[in-house]
C-alpha cells in the first residue's frame, strides 16, 4: 500500500513537472487546432456564400442578356459587379465577354477589344482564353486591321478552336490580298471543322475565292 501511494505521489510529481514544462505549449496547440477547425468551417461557409452570390449575379446577367431585347443597364450592372467582386474568376471573364458583346453592338470596337484582351491574355480557363482570342481577332478584322488579327491568332489552338482560327487567319490573308494563302487556310479549316453551318460558311468563302481567281 505504501509503495502504491509512493507511486501515485511520484506520478503526480512527474505530471506536475511535465505540465510546467509543456502545459502552455499543449494549450496553445489545442487552441490552434480548434481555431483552425472553426476557421476552416467558416471559410468553407464563406466560400459557399460567395459562390451562391456570384452564381446569382451571373444568372441575372444572362437573363438580361438573352432576352428578346437585351437589358443593357442590367447586364452592365451585373457584369461590373462580377468583375469587381470576383476578379480573376470565370464569372468575371464571362462578364467581360458580355460587356464586349454589348460594345460591339454599339460599334464601340475599342472598348470591346480592351475587354477581350484582358481575357485573351489571362483567362480563368483555357476555353475562355481561346474564345476571347477569336473574338478579338474578329474585331481586328472588322476594323480591317489585318496584321493585328494575324498577330492575335499567332498561337497554337486546340482542335475545338483551330478550325475557327484557321478561318479567321484566311480572312486576314484575303484582306491583305494574299489569295493563295487564304485558299490554303480555308482548305485547312475545312479539314478540321465538323459538318454544319461553320463548315458551310468556310466552303462558300473558298468557292468565292476560286471563282474570283
Amino acid at each position: 500500500m505504501v509503495d502504491y501511494i509512493r507511486d501515485e505521489e511520484e506520478q503526480a510529481e512527474l505530471l506536475k513537472n511535465w505540465w510546467k514544462e509543456n502545459g502552455t505549449a499543449t494549450i496553445i496547440t489545442i487552441v490552434l487546432a480548434v481555431g483552425a477547425l472553426i476557421g476552416w468551417r467558416e471559410w468553407q461557409g464563406y466560400q459557399t456564400t460567395q459562390s451562391v452570390d456570384a452564381s446569382s449575379r451571373y444568372q441575372s446577367m444572362l437573363e438580361a442578356l438573352t432576352g428578346a431585347q437585351p437589358d443593357v443597364e442590367t447586364v452592365t450592372t451585373q457584369a461590373d459587379s462580377l468583375i469587381e467582386s470576383f476578379p480573376g474568376s470565370a464569372y468575371a471573364d464571362h462578364a467581360r465577354l458580355a460587356k464586349a458583346g454589348l460594345a460591339v453592338d454599339e460599334a464601340d470596337y475599342e472598348a470591346a477589344a480592351a475587354l477581350l484582351e484582358e481575357v485573351a491574355k489571362d483567362g480563368a480557363t483555357d476555353e475562355l482564353t481561346y474564345t476571347a482570342t477569336l473574338r478579338l481577332a474578329r474585331i481586328h478584322l472588322q476594323q480591317q486591321s489585318w496584321e493585328q488579327a494575324e498577330s492575335v491568332l499567332d498561337r497554337k489552338f486546340p482542335n475545338a478552336f483551330n478550325g475557327m482560327a484557321l478561318e479567321l487567319r484566311a480572312d486576314a490573308a484575303k484582306g491583305k490580298g494574299d489569295l493563295t494563302a487564304a485558299q490554303t487556310l480555308y482548305a485547312e479549316a475545312l479539314d478540321i471543322l465538323q459538318d454544319g453551318g461553320e463548315k458551310d460558311r468556310v466552303q462558300m468563302k473558298l468557292d468565292d475565292l476560286k471563282t474570283a481567281s
